[in-house]
């Protein structure tokens, strides 16, 4: 055998080996990480500094002007509901009474002098009704000065007690200045303030809960009593929650942690790894894996926003899929035959054999 033979028939067994290679090469099916999906459920719980406050708390003051006599109560008192905790020198208002009340002993008697003579015709119609309407004003005015004189007094709307004394006997005061004021021993709020977000969701929450440095161990369920509809110059809306039960341990001026658990919401979409997504033109693709056929098909999807731990949340498009490619989908094409690659036991770091 010659040379060029040789060379001849060593170049067909080259080319029949190579061709065969690439046969076995285009056989095996190609492997790919499949990952399970699962519907996204969303639940958030967050914290908040809390402070008690009374349930029912009010400034006192008196509605007439005067020189303050007593203030008959100290910080801290318990009052009963009717109590009189403050007073002003009413000497020139019962003055004023007495001198009304002569007057209107007075225009009484005429008016019924007049009106005596009315039924006899003996006085004019006009007479009657100056009379009528006389007594009439006198009695409004005596009204007036009776509540000014009871008006002297500051008595406790409800039981509590008192919280702060802003004057004190022989200072002037006028009518809708606040001399103390007074907090119901019956219910204490739990105050906290609220982020736009907290509040935009408020209605989703399922649970409150407040924990107390000074009762330490326990957990005390609260519900929701009112939400200022405007936020504060801190751009924070104050939120009044009170305690489901009346804890006697728990006054106002406490402070607390209050967590606030919202309900957990079931979105049609689902995370899935950046990785999974590939794009073409404005759309954005994935690769489902069909276990029967083993095989990809190409899916549509639309990517709703990018989480912060990196993954994508997709709202549309992986209905009915249950497993997709989560790497490496720019080597693929739709209907290609895969090979799904086993997952490492954890304790199998090197993927030792």
């Amino acid at each position: 055998m010659n040379c060029g033979t040789l060379v001849l028939a060593f170049s067909m067994l080259l080319c029949l080996t190579t061709a065969c290679k690439e046969k076995n090469k285009n056989d095996q099916a190609q492997l790919v990480n499949v990952i399970d999906i699962t519907p996204s459920t969303e639940g958030v719980s967050a914290s908040y500094p809390a402070k008690t406050e009374a349930m029912n708390k009010t400034d006192l003051s008196f509605k007439v002007a005067g020189t303050i006599a007593q203030v008959l109560v100290k910080e801290g008192d318990h009052v009963n509901a009717g109590q009189v905790i403050a007073r002003l020198d009413d000497r020139d208002y019962r003055t004023q009474l007495r001198a009304t009340e002569a007057e209107y002993s007075q225009v009484k008697a005429e008016c019924e002098r007049v009106m005596a003579m009315h039924k006899e015709r003996a006085v004019s119609d006009n007479n009657y009704d100056k009379a009528r309407y006389g007594l009439q004003q006198i009695t409004e005015k005596l009204t007036h000065h009776r509540n000014q004189l009871s008006d002297c007094v500051i008595c406790a709307p409800f039981s509590g007690y008192v919280e702060d004394v802003y004057k004190q006997a022989k200072e002037i005061t006028g009518p809708g200045l606040p001399v103390l004021s007074v907090y119901s021993s019956k219910g204490v709020d739990v105050v906290i303030n609220i982020p736009e977000r907290a509040y935009a969701q408020r209605k989703q929450a399922a649970t409150y809960t407040a924990t107390f440095n000074s009762i330490p161990g326990k957990t005390f369920p609260l519900v929701v009593r009112s939400v200022a509809a405007m936020a504060n110059d801190n751009h924070l809306y104050e939120m009044r929650l009170s305690l489901r039960e009346s804890v006697a341990d728990i006054t106002p001026g406490m402070t607390a942690m209050v967590e606030v658990e919202q309900k957990q919401v079931v979105n049609e979409g689902v995370k899935i790894p950046t990785g999974a997504v590939w794009a073409e033109g404005q759309k954005s693709f994935v690769y489902a894996y069909d276990k029967k056929n083993s095989t990809v098909k190409k899916k549509e999807v639309k990517v709703e926003r990018v989480e912060n731990d990196g993954n994508v949340f997709i709202s549309t498009g992986l209905q009915g899929c249950s497993q997709i490619v989560a790497s490496g989908v720019h080597h693929l094409t739709d209907g290609q035959k895969v090979s799904v690659m086993k997952k490492t036991s954890e304790l199998n770091v090197g993927n030792l054999k």
